[in-house]
């Protein structure tokens, strides 16, 4: 637990004293009026209006506490200012409790033994150094209130008439009231001392519980979220071999049953279509093991150390530049710096970037252009792959990077497409610690921007590094 977080504990907590002593403090202040009022009806004459005054000192001074209290709350709670609410309460409960001793019967006022109890309650709010000074002041008022009154300085007023008792004897109950106020103060302080400690440990291992449970709720939700992932993954990948696979039953049944021969032109363009559908579920396929194999494989993943980035798209660049120039699209490399990532799967970065550009020159318009961008930044290299093409709906934008998410305007401009493969680009991406947004305007074109780190270091090399004195061997 944070320092920050014990004193916000503290200061809940004293402010709940301090209201709970503003609320019991009403009771005092009914108890001293009606004390005020039946007490002269039992011969205790002094008590009127003496007792009454005091009860509306306590509870004007009350109401102002109960505003300030009101308005706390509102600003925040501040541990020093409650400790000072609380001294300057215990001061002024202490100050008319003492008044009310006096107009009942001073050293013998049965009201004595209130002090022990505001002792206390003012040892759960307030440091027990203070306390004692306050136990202190309250003996040397009380022996000073006795002592005036003996001498007759101010008056004294017996709780019963002619009851006065010896100078010994009130020597004594000062003595028993002296130890009492003190001994209440140390018995307290050991009593809540331990209350407190075992309270902010209960507060801690509910806080630690409650975290734990915000945790779990979250792996939970994580899971639900896999799982409907998974279900919608499924469900989209058997609906997207069904449909090809439909197509070719159909074409070999029709054939089969005899009603086209497959020499004719008929059963020639059936068989052309059949082929067609094969290659669609090659591609799928193809796609599917290559997602697989980076979202499974990582661990087994040739990792090598010292790739060029810059090295990957020229490759990239000499492999799609007659796909390019096939769509009457310019293919221009913007390449500025050397990018080398520490560590790096070849394969996967060219299956993920070369995925990118093929779809950036795929559905660009005919004399388009398309630019590949390398920067290098502060340990980070910066690619960004742009096209005046069609573009990609605004809707649809946070869903393409999802398995078989193809826009309608995308299927229209090409037929040939698995909605895979921006799904393996990110996650080429991903497991070499990097990151890919897009900005696109339908009808404009789009820039994807991929950001991977120079000196990533995936948990698999770790673990290899690990068990390894020599780095070197984590390439093997």
């Amino acid at each position: 637990m944070s320092e920050k977080q014990f004193r916000m504990i503290l200061a809940i907590e004293a402010f709940d004293r301090l209201k709970w002593f503003a609320r019991l403090r009403w009771l005092a202040v009914a108890g001293l009026a009606i004390a005020s009022v039946i007490g002269p009806r039992f011969g205790f004459e002094p008590v009127w209006p003496s007792l009454f005054v005091v009860a509306g000192c306590v509870a004007a001074y009350n109401v102002v506490f109960v505003i300030l209290f009101r308005s706390i709350q509102r600003t925040g709670l501040s541990l020093v200012n409650l400790r000072a609410y609380a001294i300057l309460q215990m001061m002024l409960d202490l100050a008319a409790l003492l008044v009310s001793v006096h107009f009942t019967g001073g050293i013998q006022s049965p009201f004595l033994f209130f002090f022990t109890f505001h002792m206390a309650i003012g040892t759960i709010m307030i440091a027990t150094r203070v306390m004692f000074v306050l136990a202190g002041v309250t003996c040397l008022g009380v022996f000073g209130m006795s002592v005036l009154e003996g001498r007759g300085i101010i008056p004294f007023h017996p709780f019963t008439q002619g009851a006065v008792l010896s100078g010994e004897m009130q020597l004594l109950i000062f003595i028993v009231f002296a130890v009492s106020v003190f001994g209440i103060v140390y018995l307290t302080h050991s009593v809540a001392s331990r209350v407190k400690e075992r309270n902010i440990e209960l507060h801690g291992t509910t806080q630690e519980l409650s975290e734990r449970t915000a945790e779990l709720q979250r792996l939970l939700d994580e899971k639900d979220e896999l799982e409907r992932r998974k279900s919608h993954y499924m469900r989209i990948s058997a609906h997207q071999l069904r449909s090809p696979l439909g197509t070719i039953k159909t074409s070999l049944q029709v054939l089969l049953d005899g009603f086209l021969e497959p020499g004719s032109e008929g059963g020639l363009r059936m068989l052309e279509g059949a082929a067609e559908r094969v290659d669609d579920l090659l591609a799928i396929v193809n796609d599917l093991l290559e997602l697989a194999k980076m979202r499974e494989g990582r661990a087994r993943a040739p990792w090598v150390q010292h790739v060029y980035l810059n090295q990957v798209l020229a490759d990239i660049f000499d492999a799609l530049e007659p796909f390019a120039s096939g769509h009457n699209v310019e293919l221009v490399a913007d390449i500025d710096g050397v990018a080398m990532l520490d560590w790096g799967v070849p394969p996967d970065l060219v299956y993920a970037f070369e995925n990118l550009i093929h779809n950036a020159i795929k559905y660009s318009t005919s004399g388009g252009k398309v630019e590949v961008r390398l920067r290098v930044r502060e340990g980070i290299s910066l690619i960004e792959v742009t096209d005046n093409g069609i573009g990609i709906p605004e809707e649809l934008q946070d869903e393409v990077f999802l398995e078989f998410v193809r826009a309608p305007n995308a299927k229209q401009h090409a037929r040939e497409g698995t909605g895979l493969g921006l799904s393996i680009v990110r996650e080429g991406v991903m497991m070499h610690g990097g990151t890919i947004t897009l900005e696109s305007r339908e009808g404009e074109g789009t820039q994807f921007t991929v950001m991977v780190p120079l000196h990533y270091v995936p948990p698999e090399v770790e673990q290899i590094v690990g068990e390894h004195s020599d780095p070197a061997l984590a390439e093997t």
